[in-house]
């Protein structure tokens, strides 16, 4: 699929604020699976942009803002095109035991607890009913996927960016950061090494899917010797050409779209707007 996406985050400030300092994680993957025709990226004052590659690969603008002001507008725009990761079929048929010999220190880390996510004794007893006797790890992967749906109630604005995966665990709402949060959590339990992914979702005309009016977030899952594959337990689908990958890793403060501080009066709290546009070129 050929997808344009446009992406506006406005904050406006209750009082003028000075040296803002913020990292943008905007720009769409391109890997085997996608690739990126197309990108801008403005803001508003201007301001100049660099970039750096993080720990994770993301592709990171960064920029600060010394002088006062009362709002800050930051646009990206892109084109992208996406492939469907499961055309050749789900990665079925590995067994728990090729876990064992996994070696790359780059999955390793995503086997621990992290910022908003914790390996307890309470979601590895979750995990292990939820695989019950499977020894696929993909198959268990997907049971995961499935109970969240199943048992979690979508509530938009009943967390928060800074939510932590356990209070998720207790009061069995939230949307797709703590979602995904919750499955990277029971997966990790598992064994199973799991990543934070953040971008967009395509919503088509006839399609009802959570999470695709602003900045959606999945898991990706590694399956020793066939690599990462994403699941959404938003949505109880695995994440194919309609998710459009833009970051990535070990939960959301690795793969925030925006992130960043500034110096203020007392009360110089921001408001936040968000603008989404994922637009399908190619039917």
């Amino acid at each position: 699929m050929r997808f344009r996406v446009f992406h506006r985050t406005r904050y406006v400030y209750r009082a003028a604020v000075r040296d803002s300092y913020n990292e943008v994680r905007l720009r769409p993957v391109t890997d085997d699976k996608s690739r990126l025709e197309f990108f801008l990226l403005n803001v508003k004052p201007p301001a100049r942009l660099q970039h750096f590659r993080d720990n994770w690969l993301n592709y990171v603008h960064y920029f600060d803002i010394p002088e006062p002001h009362n709002d800050l507008i930051i646009e990206s725009q892109s084109t992208i095109n996406t492939t469907n990761p499961y055309k050749d079929g789900r990665p079925l048929g590995v067994a728990f035991e090729a876990l064992k010999s996994e070696t790359d220190e780059m999955v390793s880390l995503f086997l621990g607890t992290s910022r908003y996510v914790e390996v307890t004794p309470e979601v590895w007893r979750l995990g292990i009913d939820i695989r019950n006797d499977s020894n696929d790890i993909f198959e268990t992967a997907e049971a995961v996927m499935h109970h969240i749906y199943r048992e979690w109630t979508y509530a938009p604005s009943s967390t928060t960016a800074s939510t932590h995966m356990n209070e998720v665990l207790e009061k069995k709402q939230g949307v797709c950061q703590d979602f995904t949060h919750l499955m990277i959590g029971i997966c990790r339990s598992l064994g199973i090494p799991a990543r934070y992914i953040s971008g967009y979702l395509y919503n088509g005309p006839d399609s009802h899917l959570r999470g695709a009016q602003a900045s959606h977030a999945w898991c990706e899952v590694h399956i020793p010797g066939k690599g990462w594959f994403g699941l959404d337990p938003t949505n109880d689908t695995l994440a194919d050409e309609r998710h459009i990958k833009i970051a990535t890793g070990r939960d959301y403060q690795d793969a925030a779209p925006v992130s960043g501080h500034f110096d203020g009066p007392p009360g110089a709290t921001a408001a936040l707007q968000v603008e989404l546009e994922v637009r399908r070129l190619d039917g």
